[in-house]
């Protein structure tokens, strides 16, 4: 059997509209990864191209949004909004979503 290495980059699920952060990777990058695979940039032209990420969402407050803290596991829920040409889903397991905007 084998298996894949796990990786620190958003990996794709699914379609290809859902993407799973990897295990040390904040909610913010992973958001920054699925958007950048799915439209076919490197992440670090996703802002040139839809803007910041802060325009549409505070990052610091989406990375800790779903931290654990002491004795509570905060991975219920989930958080949308829209960042350039999609709708984001993110929620506390790390599992972001993208659908296209309407």
């Amino acid at each position: 059997m084998e298996t894949e290495p796990a990786t620190d980059e958003a990996q794709p699920h699914g379609a290809g509209d859902t993407y799973q952060a990897g295990p040390s990777q904040s909610l913010t990058e992973a958001v920054i990864e699925a958007v950048a695979s799915a439209s076919g940039l490197d992440a670090f032209e996703v802002a040139d191209e839809f803007g910041p990420l802060y325009d549409v969402i505070d990052p610091s407050a989406l990375d800790s949004l779903f931290e654990s803290t002491r004795g509570t596991d905060r991975t219920v829920g989930s958080v949308s909004f829209e960042y350039g040409d999609y709708r984001v889903t993110v929620d506390g397991t790390g599992r972001v979503e993208l659908a296209d905007e309407e």
